[in-house]
């Protein structure tokens, strides 16, 4: 699965939020968003689905316009995570998860045999299992996003685009749902996700995309924002990246 933007401009009636911006996703890579609110990163995320409307083909999924497709076939190629949120109604986990394949039933069609077991295959994916058959209201909100997540998974897609996926989690729970995401990503899915968190976007990801005023103003792997002042011309404060003992990477403002 290849994800082309190629010279993606997007504006809100007179205010211009993306500009001429292109970057491509594959399999196998984890790439993160980071910049300022109000730099583009969420309205990026909602046209990739075509939530929001592109202009042309400046939106490609293995060389198909994503506004071509039909949305059931947009389903099978990505799925959108929203930030956390409440269920309506008191499902189990297992049913939330099973929720997923609605995608690929006709509207009075159940779910069969091989949607169940494909439940079991998400379920044991994303260690699940202890907390199959609890409510949702019942659970954890780093729980609740991995459900958000196994339930993206019974689409089938192979890309996970995630709003800013850590929003309201405790420091526990925020390291739970990107190390699950990163399991996820060794083994072939693809993901990009916002965060407002530097130190998570250079811990967990194979590439960083650093965006200002709706323009990309870097895109590498975390490691090459060693020494440079990209972070601190973006947040517009002094900010210095510092290797750990073990190898990772922090910011430390100045």
């Amino acid at each position: 699965m290849i994800l082309e933007i190629k010279n993606l401009s997007f504006s809100y009636r007179e205010n211009e939020v993306l500009k001429d911006l292109s970057m491509t996703v594959t399999d196998g890579e984890m790439v993160s968003l980071l910049g300022r609110n109000g730099a583009g990163k969420t309205t990026l995320l909602r046209l990739v689905p075509g939530f929001l409307k592109a202009d042309g083909d400046s939106i490609l999924l293995d060389g198909k316009p994503v506004l071509g497709m039909s949305l059931k076939e947009r389903a099978s190629y990505m799925a959108y995570i929203p930030q956390i949120t409440r269920s309506v109604f008191p499902y189990s986990v297992r049913t939330s998860i099973l929720m997923g394949c609605s995608n690929r039933l006709s509207l009075l069609q159940r779910p069969g045999p091989a949607d169940e077991r494909r439940v079991d295959q998400v379920i044991d994916l994303l260690n699940l299992r202890g907390i199959a058959g609890r409510n949702m209201e019942t659970i954890s909100g780093g729980e609740r996003q991995l459900v958000l997540i196994a339930r993206a998974l019974m689409q089938d897609a192979r890309l996970l685009i995630l709003d800013e996926p850590t929003s309201f989690l405790d420091y526990g729970n925020q390291l739970l749902v990107l190390e699950r995401v990163e399991d996820l990503v060794n083994q072939g899915y693809s993901c990009i996700y916002s965060t407002h968190n530097p130190d998570l976007a250079l811990s967990h990801s194979s590439r960083t995309v650093v965006m200002k005023n709706g323009v990309i103003v870097f895109d590498d792997k975390p490691s090459a924002l060693l020494g440079s002042d990209i972070l601190s011309n973006v947040y517009e404060r002094k900010i210095e990246i510092v290797r750990t003992e073990n190898g990772g990477m922090v910011c430390l403002p100045c």
